[in-house]
């Protein structure tokens, strides 16, 4: 191998200066501080400063950074006699991008000093031997700094206190556990209660984007930035920081019969369905198993999905049928889907076609609706503080204009401040305006009346099966069903309701056509 290159430092006495500070050490020198220093510097040993780079609110452990990258570009055309650093670790505190910084900055003949580090320029070899030392101590410093970072972060973790993770809803502050932000919590709720309620999520993004809302971010709302909040499971009070897990760490917003909901909508939308077959297929005919997500095994509480079979006569079958029976882990055998149908339509029917059931229904939902509705004002105060901070923020600006600070930053700022002063004036108008137009009771009645029509319409028994039951527990012997408006529960036998269920039909039919009667002896179950 040959001998190393001989250093030829350029003539004169220009000089560059690189200056990096980094956000996250506490007691890091400013840039400014490092530029007065490194002028002081300069003045003193004779040196012209002709060119300065500055990478603010970096991490000397990254190659990346903007100024760096375009100083060691820019140094073979100035050919400055030195460049002037505050210490060793303001080039890099990666020791191999030191070393190829400096070969760089060698080759094209410049000289280091630094300000705040005692190096001797006048012996080459003493000069690289204390660099090696500092440089050391910086990567030193840079293992046990992340040692430290994470260490305080778990601890914090551990005691739910804020680690630097904003969440909509929420402030939080360093050392401190997390608080319910009144002025972004009414959004968090009014997001599950309309997305739990049915609102496909694209509405709910237009309603809060045209309110003038954000994200936590200062952005507009998006279908993931609503995903993100409807499955974060701090709104239900828990705490969750990488593999830290705290139950009941976070203040809760949002119980948990509304969130499990909001979850139930996330499932069914993530498997499709047969729409989404149905575009891509069309000439497909795709069996409607309308029951799923209201379905559920009762013996281990899983849910129940469409499957069919093939009898050994090649005939075809539908079922429902328990997740964990397909596992091997349930006993529940797979339910007729012909069967489950019947007996739900048949209460569906009953339930809509009987008018003082109709108003009892109405009367609940009513209450259930002055409940969930009555905030006291909390949303409507949402918006007027959010209003309030933006008219703040715009009369700074006029002050400023005022003074003579003017620039095309400004001009776009103050753009984007009257817009968001005009969609939370349109949400504030408009939250009035709903108050004054509340839903009455005779608004429900009128709405429930409305829903009689055709049970086998796959719209209307959809609509129905939403509206009124919650869930449905299958049995091997029986079904159960619970509804939305109360907490009763309607226990039906198979065996006897599809018997009660075909002879209702039979008697309707006969009734309708009585053709169909025949003589005593034909039917002597309804003639005797």
């Amino acid at each position: 191998m040959g001998a190393a290159t001989r250093f030829v430092q350029n003539p004169g006495n220009n000089a560059i200066c690189y200056y990096r500070y980094s956000s996250d050490a506490q007691r890091d020198v400013s840039i400014v501080q490092q530029r007065d220093a490194a002028h002081e510097y300069a003045k003193a040993h004779g040196y012209h400063i002709i060119k300065e780079y500055d990478d603010p609110a970096y991490s000397g452990t990254r190659d990346d950074r903007p100024a760096f990258q375009l100083m060691l570009y820019e140094v073979d055309k100035l050919r400055p006699a030195y460049l002037i650093l505050w210490k060793t670790d303001r080039l890099s505190r990666d020791r191999i991008d030191a070393v190829i910084a400096k070969k760089r900055l060698r080759e094209c003949g410049v000289k280091i000093v630094y300000v705040a580090e005692s190096i001797p320029d006048d012996d080459e070899a003493t000069q690289i031997l204390m660099e090696s030392i500092y440089e050391a101590m910086a990567a030193s410093f840079i293992v046990s700094h992340r040692k430290n970072v994470v260490r305080g972060l778990t601890y914090n973790a551990e005691n739910a206190l804020y680690n630097g993770i904003k969440i909509l809803g929420y402030i939080g502050q360093p050392d401190h556990k997390y608080e319910i932000d009144d002025n972004t919590a009414p959004t968090v709720r009014r997001i599950f209660k309309e997305y739990a309620g049915g609102v496909p999520m694209q509405k709910i993004c237009d309603s809060l984007n045209e309110s003038g809302l954000k994200t936590n971010r200062g952005n507009r709302f998006t279908v993931n930035s609503l995903h993100r909040i409807l499955t974060n499971r701090a709104y239900i009070g828990e705490y969750k920081f990488g593999n830290v897990l705290v139950p009941n760490g976070m203040p809760r917003i949002i119980d948990d019969e509304v969130f499990q909901k909001a979850q139930s909508r996330l499932e069914t939308n993530r498997r499709g369905g047969k729409g989404a077959i149905k575009k891509l297929h069309p000439e497909i005919e795709i069996e409607d198993y309308w029951l799923t997500g209201k379905i559920c095994c009762g013996l281990c509480g899983g849910t129940l999905q469409g499957v069919s079979g093939t009898s050994k006569r090649g005939c075809l079958y539908y079922y429902y049928s328990c997740k964990n029976h397909r596992k091997h882990a349930c006993k529940l055998k797979n339910q007729r889907k012909e069967l489950m149908e019947k007996i739900v339509l048949y209460t569906l029917d009953d339930l809509i076609n009987d008018p003082s059931l109709r108003i009892l229904i109405a009367g609940q939902c009513y209450a259930y609706h002055q409940a969930q509705n009555d905030d006291s004002g909390a949303y409507e105060e949402s918006i007027k503080a959010q209003l309030k901070d933006v008219e703040g923020k715009l009369n700074n600006l006029v002050k400023a204009i005022e003074a003579g600070i003017f620039s095309s930053t400004t001009a776009e700022r103050m753009n984007v401040l009257e817009n968001q002063k005009s969609m939370l004036s349109d949400a504030l108008l408009a939250e009035q305006n709903r108050k004054k137009c509340d839903l009455t009771l005779n608004d429900i009645v009128r709405f429930l009346d409305s829903l009689i029509g055709d049970i086998n319409d796959p719209d209307t028994r959809r609509k129905l099966l939403d509206f009124f039951v919650d869930k449905i527990y299958i049995y091997p012997d029986k079904m159960v069903l619970t509804f939305c408006y109360s907490d009763d529960q309607r226990e039906l036998p198979f065996e006897d309701t599809i018997e009660f269920i075909d002879n209702r039909q039979r008697l309707l039919d006969m009734i309708d056509n009585p053709a169909l009667r025949g003589g005593k002896e034909e039917n002597p179950d309804f003639f005797p």
